[in-house]
């Protein structure tokens, strides 16, 4: 079983000396220095050199996972090119995510450092061989390889909405996020104001399912523009939880706990799971296919997937069988029509550093 994808996403602004010592002795399970809308202009050159410099002096082992958001563009290539010389990253984010010349030439670069390539390299060439599902072929490949470099898709426009299909299925792209931010801008949708609204749900929804689809190791929530309101940032990473994200990004170390609280598994969840699979399994041997669990309500083998899932227990093999009792993961169409509805979280436009000032 792979292990589960991080909690808590933490964007860093690489400009800023003190917020990158403060991210090296904190919690969050992934740190993501940006050098995009968090830096300012003038100072882009410096929050690469620094970016990188802080990726050459990551400790071999331990640690949170280390992410880079590039830049969109010409400087964004020569932001992938410097990080990923330095062999020290995870991945990276791309801005702006869209099908295009684009996507195609960051993907290119992270799929020539050490990132999977599969058959076809462009967003149109095949992705696994005929008969064979995009998921499948992810699953067969396995988990990137330590060393690998993997690519995360911010996806914040229209354009990059209605062809998530088409980008998520290239073999190094791994995650998925909405950069709520400027996707409200470019569908002229009011901010949110409401700290936690629900008026892109159309596109969450998508999000995760493509990141499902398509093997990807998840789709991470977007995150909150108001660092100072705990309460109403755990409501919606509940409610985000729900909708099936599994992980979120924080904008602020006080919100990284919560974030690891809210999607992390607890010990008496974890109880519950170990109980729903011993009872699944009990009512199997006695040839009940349907039960009620310990509450009352309907079970089947389709509701004990998400415990199986938690617990990393595997159904045991029918007598008689050589084989797994587990039934295949459905299969990914393998070439999506556009989606119908858009995709997944994140953008730190208003990245705030770990004193909580504001870093753009």
């Amino acid at each position: 079983m792979p292990p589960r994808p991080p909690r808590s996403h933490l964007y860093v602004p690489a400009d800023q000396p003190r917020f990158l010592r403060a991210a090296r002795r904190g919690d969050a399970d992934a740190l993501i220095l940006d050098l995009e809308d968090a830096v300012a202009p003038a100072r882009k050159d410096d929050a690469r050199a620094a970016a990188v410099a802080f990726a050459l002096d990551r400790p071999a082992t331990g640690g949170p996972e280390l992410w880079v958001r590039v830049n969109t563009g010409a400087r964004g290539l020569d932001d992938a090119r410097a990080l990923l010389a330095t062999g020290r990253i995870d991945g990276l984010w791309m801005p702006k995510a869209a099908a295009g010349p684009e996507f195609d030439a960051l993907a290119a670069l992270v799929a020539g450092s050490g990132g999977r390539p599969a058959a076809g390299s462009s967003t149109a060439g095949p992705r696994a061989a005929a008969g064979s599902s995009i998921a499948g072929a992810r699953a067969a490949a396995g988990p990137l390889v330590a060393g690998s470099v993997a690519l995360g898709l911010l996806v914040e426009s229209a354009a990059g909405v209605l062809t998530l299909g088409t980008v998520a299925r290239h073999p190094v792209v791994r995650r998925i996020q909405l950069g709520e931010v400027d996707l409200r801008a470019d569908l002229r949708m009011e901010p949110d104001s409401a700290r936690g609204d629900d008026l892109l749900d159309w596109a969450r929804g998508p999000a995760v399912a493509h990141a499902v689809a398509y093997g990807l190791e998840c789709a991470v929530a977007p995150v909150s523009v108001h660092p100072s309101d705990r309460a109403a940032f755990r409501a919606s990473s509940l409610r985000l939880r729900g909708l099936g994200f599994q992980g979120r990004a924080c904008i602020h170390p006080d919100q990284v706990a919560v974030a690891n609280e809210v999607f992390g598994t607890d010990a008496a969840e974890l109880a519950g799971a170990h109980a729903l699979l011993d009872l699944f399994e009990r009512h199997e041997r006695d040839g009940a296919g349907a039960f009620r669990d310990g509450e009352g309500a309907m079970a089947d083998a389709a509701t004990v997937r998400r415990a199986r899932e938690l617990t990393g227990r595997t159904a045991a093999a029918p007598a008689g069988s050589t084989g797994p009792a587990d039934p295949p993961a459905p299969a990914a169409p393998t070439e999506p029509a556009a989606p119908a509805e858009p995709a997944v979280p994140s953008d730190a436009a208003d990245a705030v550093g770990p004193d909580g000032a504001q870093a753009r």
